[in-house]
Protein backbone atom coordinates (compact mmCIF):
# COMPACT_ATOMS: atom_id res chain seq x y z
CA UNK A 1 0.00 0.00 0.00
CA UNK A 2 1.30 3.40 -0.41
CA UNK A 3 0.01 5.21 2.76
CA UNK A 4 0.07 9.12 3.71
CA UNK A 5 1.02 10.39 6.92
CA UNK A 6 0.48 13.78 7.51
CA UNK A 7 1.86 15.36 10.93
CA UNK A 8 0.77 18.48 12.34
CA UNK A 9 1.83 18.44 15.98
CA UNK A 10 4.81 16.51 18.01
CA UNK A 11 1.91 14.72 19.50
CA UNK A 12 1.10 13.15 16.24
CA UNK A 13 3.98 11.98 15.73
CA UNK A 14 3.62 10.21 18.64
CA UNK A 15 0.44 8.84 18.50
CA UNK A 16 1.42 6.96 14.39
CA UNK A 17 5.41 6.32 15.28
CA UNK A 18 4.97 2.98 16.38
CA UNK A 19 2.70 2.49 13.15
CA UNK A 20 4.72 4.55 10.89
CA UNK A 21 7.79 2.08 12.08
CA UNK A 22 5.70 -0.88 11.38
CA UNK A 23 4.40 0.02 8.27
CA UNK A 24 7.27 0.85 6.34
CA UNK A 25 8.34 -2.53 6.48
CA UNK A 26 5.92 -3.62 3.35
CA UNK A 27 4.67 -0.39 2.35
CA UNK A 28 5.75 2.74 0.77
CA UNK A 29 5.07 5.73 3.24
CA UNK A 30 5.25 9.34 2.92
CA UNK A 31 5.80 11.63 5.87
CA UNK A 32 4.65 15.40 5.59
CA UNK A 33 5.25 17.34 8.55
CA UNK A 34 4.70 20.44 9.89
CA UNK A 35 7.31 22.97 11.63
CA UNK A 36 5.71 22.68 14.72
CA UNK A 37 7.83 22.78 18.00
CA UNK A 38 10.39 20.05 17.87
CA UNK A 39 8.35 18.01 15.45
CA UNK A 40 11.21 17.64 12.88
CA UNK A 41 13.60 16.73 15.45
CA UNK A 42 11.66 13.63 16.90
CA UNK A 43 11.66 12.39 12.95
CA UNK A 44 15.06 12.68 12.71
CA UNK A 45 15.81 10.83 15.22
CA UNK A 46 13.64 8.26 14.72
CA UNK A 47 15.76 8.55 11.25
CA UNK A 48 12.07 8.63 9.33
CA UNK A 49 12.05 10.77 6.34
CA UNK A 50 9.90 14.06 5.65
CA UNK A 51 8.69 16.62 3.77
CA UNK A 52 8.38 19.61 5.56
CA UNK A 53 5.80 22.36 5.33
CA UNK A 54 7.40 25.44 6.82
CA UNK A 55 5.46 27.89 8.89
CA UNK A 56 5.55 31.69 7.41
CA UNK A 57 4.05 34.06 10.17
CA UNK A 58 1.62 33.09 12.98
CA UNK A 59 -2.27 33.93 13.35
CA UNK A 60 -5.42 32.04 11.49
CA UNK A 61 -4.25 33.28 8.15
CA UNK A 62 -0.62 32.19 8.33
CA UNK A 63 -1.96 28.78 9.11
CA UNK A 64 -4.86 28.46 6.11
CA UNK A 65 -1.67 29.26 3.77
CA UNK A 66 0.34 26.25 5.67
CA UNK A 67 -3.31 24.24 4.92
CA UNK A 68 -3.21 25.28 1.51
CA UNK A 69 0.88 24.84 1.00
CA UNK A 70 0.76 21.39 2.56
CA UNK A 71 -2.49 20.35 -0.14
CA UNK A 72 -0.54 21.44 -2.89
CA UNK A 73 2.34 19.18 -1.61
CA UNK A 74 0.21 16.24 -0.96
CA UNK A 75 -1.30 16.85 -4.57
CA UNK A 76 2.44 16.80 -6.02
CA UNK A 77 2.77 13.79 -3.98
CA UNK A 78 0.07 11.30 -5.28
CA UNK A 79 0.77 12.78 -8.75
CA UNK A 80 3.55 10.29 -8.89
CA UNK A 81 1.36 8.06 -7.29
CA UNK A 82 -2.07 7.47 -5.96
CA UNK A 83 -2.18 7.27 -1.97
CA UNK A 84 -4.40 4.06 -0.83
CA UNK A 85 -4.34 5.39 2.33
CA UNK A 86 -4.08 9.18 4.15
CA UNK A 87 -4.18 9.24 8.06
CA UNK A 88 -3.40 11.77 10.31
CA UNK A 89 -5.08 14.90 12.31
CA UNK A 90 -4.73 17.56 9.83
CA UNK A 91 -7.39 19.53 7.90
CA UNK A 92 -5.94 18.20 4.18
CA UNK A 93 -6.32 14.84 4.14
CA UNK A 94 -9.83 14.30 3.51
CA UNK A 95 -10.44 16.76 0.96
CA UNK A 96 -6.84 15.40 -0.31
CA UNK A 97 -8.33 12.17 -0.31
CA UNK A 98 -11.38 12.98 -2.31
CA UNK A 99 -9.42 14.56 -4.78
CA UNK A 100 -6.70 11.89 -5.63
CA UNK A 101 -8.90 8.28 -4.57
CA UNK A 102 -7.50 7.28 -1.31
CA UNK A 103 -9.33 6.55 2.26
CA UNK A 104 -8.85 9.14 4.84
CA UNK A 105 -8.84 8.22 8.74
CA UNK A 106 -8.67 11.42 10.96
CA UNK A 107 -7.87 11.03 14.31
CA UNK A 108 -8.83 13.49 17.35
CA UNK A 109 -9.30 13.41 20.98
CA UNK A 110 -10.69 16.56 21.35
CA UNK A 111 -14.23 17.80 21.48
CA UNK A 112 -15.42 19.89 18.52
CA UNK A 113 -16.76 22.25 20.43
CA UNK A 114 -13.62 23.00 22.16
CA UNK A 115 -12.20 22.47 18.08
CA UNK A 116 -14.87 23.66 15.63
CA UNK A 117 -12.45 25.01 12.77
CA UNK A 118 -10.66 21.27 12.72
CA UNK A 119 -13.88 19.59 13.50
CA UNK A 120 -15.44 21.11 10.12
CA UNK A 121 -13.23 21.11 7.93
CA UNK A 122 -11.46 17.68 8.83
CA UNK A 123 -14.33 15.72 10.00
CA UNK A 124 -16.63 16.56 7.16
CA UNK A 125 -14.90 15.28 4.18
CA UNK A 126 -13.26 12.56 6.00
CA UNK A 127 -14.11 8.62 5.29
CA UNK A 128 -12.99 7.61 9.00
CA UNK A 129 -12.88 9.85 12.28
CA UNK A 130 -11.33 8.03 14.92
CA UNK A 131 -11.73 9.43 18.87
CA UNK A 132 -11.74 7.83 21.93
CA UNK A 133 -14.69 6.32 23.70
CA UNK A 134 -15.32 9.45 25.63
CA UNK A 135 -16.34 11.32 22.76
CA UNK A 136 -18.70 8.82 21.14
CA UNK A 137 -21.59 11.34 22.02
CA UNK A 138 -20.60 13.14 19.38
CA UNK A 139 -21.80 10.53 16.87
CA UNK A 140 -20.10 10.94 13.47
CA UNK A 141 -22.74 8.31 12.32
CA UNK A 142 -21.09 4.93 10.55
CA UNK A 143 -17.59 6.92 9.97
CA UNK A 144 -17.68 7.72 13.71
CA UNK A 145 -14.74 4.35 15.21
CA UNK A 146 -13.86 4.89 18.79
CA UNK A 147 -11.65 2.96 20.88
CA UNK A 148 -10.64 2.29 24.78
CA UNK A 149 -8.28 5.16 26.34
CA UNK A 150 -6.80 8.29 24.83
CA UNK A 151 -4.17 9.00 21.76
CA UNK A 152 -1.42 8.50 24.03
CA UNK A 153 -2.05 5.06 24.77
CA UNK A 154 -0.23 4.43 21.35
CA UNK A 155 2.64 5.40 22.48
CA UNK A 156 2.85 5.07 26.64
CA UNK A 157 1.21 2.36 26.84
CA UNK A 158 3.38 -0.79 28.70
CA UNK A 159 3.27 -2.55 25.68
CA UNK A 160 5.23 0.18 24.02
CA UNK A 161 7.19 1.97 26.46
CA UNK A 162 9.28 1.37 29.35
CA UNK A 163 10.43 4.27 31.78
CA UNK A 164 13.92 4.41 31.58
CA UNK A 165 15.44 5.07 35.19
CA UNK A 166 18.60 6.39 34.20
CA UNK A 167 16.95 9.81 32.78
CA UNK A 168 17.51 10.99 36.42
CA UNK A 169 21.33 11.20 35.92
CA UNK A 170 21.32 12.57 32.68
CA UNK A 171 19.20 15.16 35.12
CA UNK A 172 22.13 15.06 37.75
CA UNK A 173 19.75 14.10 40.35
CA UNK A 174 20.95 12.32 43.34
CA UNK A 175 19.06 9.34 45.08
CA UNK A 176 15.75 9.96 45.98
CA UNK A 177 16.05 14.01 45.22
CA UNK A 178 12.58 14.94 44.24
CA UNK A 179 12.40 16.79 40.72
CA UNK A 180 9.33 18.73 38.98
CA UNK A 181 8.62 19.36 35.78
CA UNK A 182 7.25 22.92 34.53
CA UNK A 183 5.40 22.27 31.06
CA UNK A 184 4.29 26.13 29.17
CA UNK A 185 3.06 25.63 25.86
CA UNK A 186 2.69 29.15 23.02
CA UNK A 187 -0.90 28.79 22.49
CA UNK A 188 -0.90 29.63 18.89
CA UNK A 189 -2.64 26.77 17.11
CA UNK A 190 -6.10 27.70 15.13
CA UNK A 191 -7.98 26.56 18.05
CA UNK A 192 -5.49 28.25 20.80
CA UNK A 193 -6.29 31.68 19.46
CA UNK A 194 -8.14 33.80 22.26
CA UNK A 195 -7.59 31.27 25.01
CA UNK A 196 -4.76 31.48 27.81
CA UNK A 197 -2.93 29.58 29.71
CA UNK A 198 -0.24 30.32 32.42
CA UNK A 199 1.64 33.97 32.18
CA UNK A 200 4.80 34.59 33.28
CA UNK A 201 4.60 35.23 36.56
CA UNK A 202 1.83 32.44 37.47
CA UNK A 203 5.15 29.92 36.01
CA UNK A 204 7.68 32.06 37.65
CA UNK A 205 5.35 31.20 41.11
CA UNK A 206 5.13 27.77 40.69
CA UNK A 207 8.71 27.14 39.87
CA UNK A 208 9.89 29.27 43.14
CA UNK A 209 7.10 27.28 45.18
CA UNK A 210 8.82 23.80 43.65
CA UNK A 211 12.27 24.84 43.88
CA UNK A 212 12.23 24.59 47.69
CA UNK A 213 11.24 21.49 47.38
CA UNK A 214 13.77 19.68 44.49
CA UNK A 215 14.89 20.10 41.49
CA UNK A 216 12.74 22.24 38.97
CA UNK A 217 13.01 21.72 34.84
CA UNK A 218 11.02 23.71 32.91
CA UNK A 219 9.84 22.71 29.18
CA UNK A 220 8.82 25.60 27.09
CA UNK A 221 7.29 25.34 23.07
CA UNK A 222 8.10 29.15 23.01
CA UNK A 223 10.91 31.80 24.27
CA UNK A 224 11.01 32.13 27.48
CA UNK A 225 12.42 34.78 29.51
CA UNK A 226 15.75 34.97 30.79
CA UNK A 227 14.87 34.45 34.57
CA UNK A 228 13.51 30.97 33.71
CA UNK A 229 16.41 29.71 31.12
CA UNK A 230 18.32 27.96 34.16
CA UNK A 231 15.63 25.87 34.87
CA UNK A 232 15.18 24.67 31.23
CA UNK A 233 15.19 21.08 31.00
CA UNK A 234 18.82 19.73 29.38
CA UNK A 235 17.43 16.14 27.80
CA UNK A 236 16.39 15.87 23.98
CA UNK A 237 12.86 15.87 23.19
CA UNK A 238 13.18 12.16 22.64
CA UNK A 239 13.70 11.35 26.39
CA UNK A 240 10.82 13.57 27.45
CA UNK A 241 8.51 10.80 28.31
CA UNK A 242 10.82 9.25 30.31
CA UNK A 243 10.97 12.64 32.39
CA UNK A 244 7.41 12.78 33.07
CA UNK A 245 7.81 9.13 34.05
CA UNK A 246 10.34 9.55 36.49
CA UNK A 247 8.82 13.86 37.92
CA UNK A 248 7.54 13.61 41.71
CA UNK A 249 4.42 16.17 39.64
CA UNK A 250 4.26 18.06 36.69
CA UNK A 251 2.39 21.48 36.02
CA UNK A 252 1.43 23.23 33.30
CA UNK A 253 -0.86 24.75 30.47
CA UNK A 254 -0.52 21.83 28.25
CA UNK A 255 -3.47 19.40 27.58
CA UNK A 256 -1.10 17.00 25.86
CA UNK A 257 1.82 16.63 28.27
CA UNK A 258 -0.90 16.88 31.34
CA UNK A 259 -2.10 13.53 29.54
CA UNK A 260 1.10 11.99 29.19
CA UNK A 261 1.84 12.39 32.95
CA UNK A 262 -1.63 11.42 33.62
CA UNK A 263 -1.32 8.01 31.99
CA UNK A 264 1.98 7.27 33.49
CA UNK A 265 1.42 7.84 36.70
CA UNK A 266 2.44 10.64 37.75
CA UNK A 267 0.29 13.76 39.47
CA UNK A 268 -0.38 16.84 37.10
CA UNK A 269 -1.79 19.85 37.48
CA UNK A 270 -2.98 21.83 34.87
CA UNK A 271 -4.18 25.79 33.91
CA UNK A 272 -5.52 27.11 31.14
CA UNK A 273 -9.22 27.68 29.29
CA UNK A 274 -9.72 24.66 27.79
CA UNK A 275 -10.58 22.88 31.45
CA UNK A 276 -13.55 21.86 32.05
CA UNK A 277 -13.94 21.62 28.03
CA UNK A 278 -12.32 18.51 26.83
CA UNK A 279 -13.77 14.97 27.47
CA UNK A 280 -10.97 12.92 27.74
CA UNK A 281 -9.25 15.02 30.19
CA UNK A 282 -12.26 14.85 32.25
CA UNK A 283 -12.75 11.55 32.09
CA UNK A 284 -8.82 11.40 33.53
CA UNK A 285 -9.47 13.83 36.11
CA UNK A 286 -13.16 12.80 37.57
CA UNK A 287 -13.09 8.95 36.77
CA UNK A 288 -9.28 7.76 37.32
CA UNK A 289 -8.45 10.75 39.91
CA UNK A 290 -4.94 11.11 37.87
CA UNK A 291 -4.88 15.03 37.42
CA UNK A 292 -6.89 18.35 38.13
CA UNK A 293 -7.29 21.29 36.14
CA UNK A 294 -8.10 24.75 37.05
CA UNK A 295 -9.29 28.13 34.98
CA UNK A 296 -6.37 31.10 34.85
CA UNK A 297 -8.79 32.71 37.86
CA UNK A 298 -8.69 29.53 39.77
CA UNK A 299 -4.85 30.16 40.33
CA UNK A 300 -4.97 30.29 44.31
CA UNK A 301 -6.90 27.07 44.05
CA UNK A 302 -4.24 25.67 41.43
CA UNK A 303 -1.83 26.76 44.25
CA UNK A 304 -3.57 25.28 47.28
CA UNK A 305 -3.88 21.73 45.55
CA UNK A 306 0.21 21.78 44.74
CA UNK A 307 0.58 22.18 48.62
CA UNK A 308 -1.52 19.48 49.22
CA UNK A 309 0.17 17.09 47.09
CA UNK A 310 3.52 18.48 47.59
CA UNK A 311 2.53 17.32 51.82
CA UNK A 312 1.59 13.71 50.75
CA UNK A 313 4.31 11.47 51.09
CA UNK A 314 2.80 8.56 49.33
CA UNK A 315 1.26 10.61 45.97
CA UNK A 316 2.93 8.44 43.11
CA UNK A 317 1.85 5.27 45.08
CA UNK A 318 -1.65 6.28 44.77
CA UNK A 319 -1.51 7.48 41.43
CA UNK A 320 -0.01 4.01 40.37
CA UNK A 321 -2.92 2.04 41.62
CA UNK A 322 -5.04 4.69 39.93
CA UNK A 323 -3.44 3.95 36.57
CA UNK A 324 -3.68 0.49 36.97
CA UNK A 325 -7.50 0.88 36.43
CA UNK A 326 -7.21 3.39 33.89
CA UNK A 327 -5.08 0.83 32.14
CA UNK A 328 -7.53 -1.75 32.08
CA UNK A 329 -9.82 0.18 30.17
CA UNK A 330 -7.54 0.99 27.23
CA UNK A 331 -6.17 -0.34 24.45
CA UNK A 332 -2.92 -0.60 22.94
CA UNK A 333 -4.26 2.20 20.69
CA UNK A 334 -0.98 1.27 18.22
CA UNK A 335 -1.91 -2.54 17.90
CA UNK A 336 -5.85 -1.16 17.02
CA UNK A 337 -4.51 1.50 14.65
CA UNK A 338 -2.62 -0.83 12.77
CA UNK A 339 -5.43 -3.29 12.83
CA UNK A 340 -7.74 -0.96 11.30
CA UNK A 341 -5.37 0.16 8.63
CA UNK A 342 -4.60 -3.06 7.86
CA UNK A 343 -9.19 -4.07 6.90
CA UNK A 344 -8.80 -0.48 5.38
CA UNK A 345 -6.38 -1.31 3.02
CA UNK A 346 -7.56 -4.72 1.66
CA UNK A 347 -11.36 -2.76 1.66
CA UNK A 348 -9.47 0.00 -0.40
CA UNK A 349 -7.56 -3.10 -3.00
CA UNK A 350 -10.93 -4.43 -2.97
CA UNK A 351 -13.77 -1.52 -3.27
CA UNK A 352 -11.89 1.13 -3.86
CA UNK A 353 -12.66 4.70 -1.82
CA UNK A 354 -16.15 5.20 -3.10
CA UNK A 355 -19.32 6.44 -1.26
CA UNK A 356 -21.27 3.94 0.71
CA UNK A 357 -19.60 1.34 1.26
CA UNK A 358 -20.08 -0.02 5.28
CA UNK A 359 -17.06 1.02 7.97
CA UNK A 360 -15.27 -1.47 9.50
CA UNK A 361 -16.37 -2.71 12.83
CA UNK A 362 -15.79 -0.08 15.68
CA UNK A 363 -13.90 -1.87 18.43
Amino acid sequence: MRILVDLGHPAHFHLLKHAIVHLRRDNDVVVVARQKDCLPDLLAQENIPFHLVPRRGLGLAALGGEALRALALGLRLAWRKPFDLLIGNSIVIGPLARMTGGISVVFNEDDCRAVPLQAFLAYRPAHYVVTPRCLKFENYGLKHLTYGGYEEMAYLHPNRFRPDPSVRGELGLGDGERFFVVRLVALIAHHDIGQKGLSHAQARQIVDRLAREGKVFLSAESCVDDDLRPFLLPTPASRFPHVLAAADLVVGDSQTVTAEAAVLGTPALRCNTFVGRLAYLEELEHRYGLTKGFLPNQFDALMAQLEAWLSQPDLKPAWRARRKKMLADSVDLTDWILDLLHRLGLRQETHGARPGWAPVAAR
